[in-house]
């Protein structure tokens, strides 16, 4: 359900499927969770660049991912949000909730790497 990258100090965590149904936002929660326990302290990109539908379901998840990283004082950016999904998001008034980048570059650039 996903490839993790860290590198630079920062760990990227691409989603490999399409749609968020309840087994792969479930899957995919516990992939990040695991990932940002190992590298605790460094930020954490999701690169949702393949995911062109997700469910209110997968939406909660999310919030309890975001919930979670602020607890902990960790950074969660989302990346590359297509424009049907980055429209859910603007039109729930999530979009002022998380931190959303363009793509991975730009994600790196918002926590100073290049």
């Amino acid at each position: 359900v996903a490839a993790i990258e860290v590198k630079s100090n920062i760990v990227v965590i691409r989603a490999l499927v399409e749609s968020f149904d309840e087994d792969n936002v479930r899957r995919f929660q516990g992939e990040v969770r695991t990932a940002s326990s190992a590298n605790a302290g460094l930020p954490v990109v999701l690169d949702l660049a393949k995911v062109n539908f997700m469910p209110s379901m997968s939406l909660a998840a999310l919030i309890r991912l975001t919930t979670e990283f602020r607890g902990s004082k960790q950074r969660l950016v989302l990346a590359g949000l297509q424009p049907q999904v980055r429209e859910v998001f603007v039109l729930t008034r999530l979009d002022r909730l998380f931190e959303i980048q363009d793509d991975v570059a730009a994600a790196f650039r918002a926590v100073g790497l290049t």
